[in-house]
């Protein structure tokens, strides 16, 4: 059975001029990749799938904190005004390169080499994300872990880190809260759309924020503003 490993940028998403953050397509173990926007879909190559059924720990291993924490990540994480409590709390650095996003039974990596993909992931993501609790009868749905962790300072969020939301985590969230938001990139107002869609028999309220920024790239007031506009009490 295959396992999932990282995340890249889907050819056929691309070709349309989507999937702009670069990680629609899921590659698996045995090499088979499979977009979950577009439904692209490619089997692999049976030599790559047999060289990862001999050595599938490798690719399953999950990331390990090094004693210092490489400027190159701070300045990314800073640049978008996490705190060092933030920081501290949910990230470390992996000495090859990784900022690492620690879930503990779920890793989310961004590389930082040039030699591998953008995001890279460890664990089991379902059943598994992180969420960010206020008390609040919102929960607020992002695509990534520094707009879930800024979010967060004024909503429950929590980052799904792809564009499709599973339904294990819609029935998950639902028992926790009454009302969801979904809020994703701006190049995923269509899979907002489709998502919010499939979330209404779940929750007494769903509502979509489309903004033609990443959540994670507005301040803590600018999102308790745009919440506001749009009826979201906090």
């Amino acid at each position: 059975m295959s396992y999932f490993l990282y995340n890249k940028r889907c050819p056929k998403c691309a070709e349309q001029g989507n999937d702009k953050s670069g990680n629609n397509l899921a590659i698996y173990s045995d090499t088979h990749k499979y977009c979950f926007a577009c439904g692209y879909y490619d089997r692999g190559d049976i030599v790559e799938k047999y060289k990862q059924q001999i050595t599938p720990k490798t690719a399953s291993k999950f990331f390990t904190p090094a004693l210092t924490f490489d400027n190159k990540a701070m300045i990314y994480l800073k640049k978008y005004g996490l705190t060092d409590k933030e920081i501290q709390e949910n990230y470390f650095w992996d000495e090859t390169g990784f900022l690492v996003f620690n879930a503990k039974e779920f890793q989310n990596a961004r590389n930082f080499n040039d030699s591998f993909p953008k995001y890279i992931s460890r664990g089991t993501i379902r059943g598994n994300e992180k969420i960010f609790l206020k008390e609040t009868d919102y929960v607020i749905i992002v695509e990534d872990s520094v707009s879930a962790i800024k979010v967060g300072r004024v909503c429950s969020s929590v980052a799904i880190h792809n564009s499709v939301i599973p339904l294990e985590l819609l029935i998950r969230l639902s028992k926790q809260f009454s009302k969801l938001v979904i809020w994703l990139d701006p190049d995923k107002q269509k899979e907002m759309l489709h998502e919010a869609n499939k979330a209404k028999i779940y929750f007494e309220q769903v509502n979509v924020i489309w903004t033609d920024k990443d959540p994670k790239e507005f301040t803590t007031k600018e999102i308790t503003q745009i919440l506001f506009d749009k009826g979201i009490s906090v």
